[in-house]
């Protein structure tokens, strides 16, 4: 069996409404669509998510696909070692294009071997992967009636966006911790904004209200202020921005900075380099949870299958569909009291909607994930002191 094509296709999903966060605000979800084609028929299929989807599609089109078209698909390892190569000296950005390439590796080589994905990650640990319900910045009254509507479809778990303002922040908090009661677990997530006294007096304020973890207080490549805010706070802290690749965690351990890991896919360069990082965190003690760029129901896919063959997922992991407004999925996943249940069909079970892939592909526009179009005066900063 022979790859005798790569396709790809810029996407652009809407949300129901702006996803306000300390960055800016989202109102789309962007992504890169990779079909792998073969001489027999067979085509792997996968999603690259990022800052930036026409630089990926430039990256997979025009760089890495001449490395891939005439390979056998079984060849994994061999092809990714020659698109790590020839990328090392632009890696976080090939990493990104990478991440989609594997995924559609990964589904050929699960349809060819007519076994889902998990069983060539390790086989299946749990049934359900559980998500958490995803709050961003907004009134406190507005964030109390979402965490109850989230609560009352069974969720267990919260996510919070901070980082703009304490004082409205805590308010936020102390509103949906009323709304919900003392047994939903509630984290939340400054995306990087303060410094580290800001994070410390701001966590201190906040905790009373039963804090799960506090995720990305401080600057990404700030690692020993991280681990100050660590031992300064009794909230247990995650590493997103700061835990992109292999090597960031390995610093992050070194220093002891945090509890638990964020682990993309899309930014660790695919699943098997993300599950390297997951086994790591296992090894050091360190908890284990899949972020999120906003993938479409295929990414999310991909996560679930991840998650599904790992012992280290303990909490809920982040989703943004249900703000989009569709997906690519023939049928879209289904959410049960906050779980999606592993597929067992063969690759990673997607059933791709080619009508919703055109749909969704019509007159693709970038949209700026950082800064607000609402405030152009915005702007953005990390490591603030507030």
């Amino acid at each position: 069996m022979k790859i005798t094509a790569v396709h790809t296709k810029m996407i652009k999903i809407p949300f129901y409404k702006g996803e306000k966060w300390s960055g800016g605000t989202r109102y789309s979800a962007p992504s890169l669509i990779v079909q792998i084609e073969t001489d027999e028929g067979l085509i792997g299929i996968g999603e690259s998510v990022g800052p930036t989807i026409p630089v990926i599609q430039t990256v997979v089109d025009k760089e890495f696909a001449p490395f891939i078209i005439g390979r056998d698909p079984m060849e994994l390892e061999s092809i990714l070692h020659r698109l790590e190569e020839y990328s090392v000296n632009w890696k976080q950005i090939g990493y990104y294009g990478m991440a989609g390439v594997e995924m559609a590796l990964l589904d050929l080589r699960g349809k060819i071997l007519n076994t889902p994905v998990y069983n060539l990650l390790g086989g299946k640990v749990k049934q359900e992967v559980a998500f958490s319900g995803y709050i961003f910045i907004d009134k406190p009254e507005n964030n109390a009636e979402e965490a109850r509507k989230f609560a009352a479809a069974g969720y267990t778990e919260l996510k919070l966006k901070v980082g703009r303002d304490i004082e409205l922040d805590t308010l936020r908090v102390k509103a949906v911790r009323e709304a919900v009661g003392p047994l939903m677990k509630i984290r939340i997530d400054a995306n990087q904004n303060w410094s580290v006294p800001t994070a410390i007096k701001a966590i201190r304020k906040m905790e009373k209200y039963d804090l799960q973890m506090v995720e990305q207080p401080t600057r990404y490549d700030d690692v020993d202020g991280m681990a100050a805010v660590a031992r300064a706070v009794d909230v247990p802290i995650i590493a997103d921005e700061g835990c992109a690749t292999y090597e960031d965690a390995l610093r992050l351990i070194d220093k002891r900075a945090c509890a638990c890991f964020l682990v993309y896919p899309s930014e660790a360069g695919g699943i098997l380099k993300a599950k390297q990082i997951v086994d790591l965190a296992n090894h050091a003690g360190i908890w284990c949870i899949t972020g999120s760029w906003a993938e479409t129901g295929i990414g999310t896919l991909g996560n679930v299958h991840m998650v599904a063959s790992s012992r280290n997922f303990p909490f809920a992991n982040d989703t943004h569909l249900k703000f989009m407004r569709g997906d690519l999925l023939r049928e879209e996943l289904v959410f049960n009291d906050g779980k999606i249940t592993v597929p067992d069909r063969p690759g990673f079970g997607i059933d791709l909607d080619i009508t919703k892939l055109d749909y969704f592909g019509q007159n693709f526009e970038r949209e700026m994930v950082f800064y607000d179009p609402q405030d152009p005066g915005f702007q953005p900063r990390i490591g603030q002191i507030l």
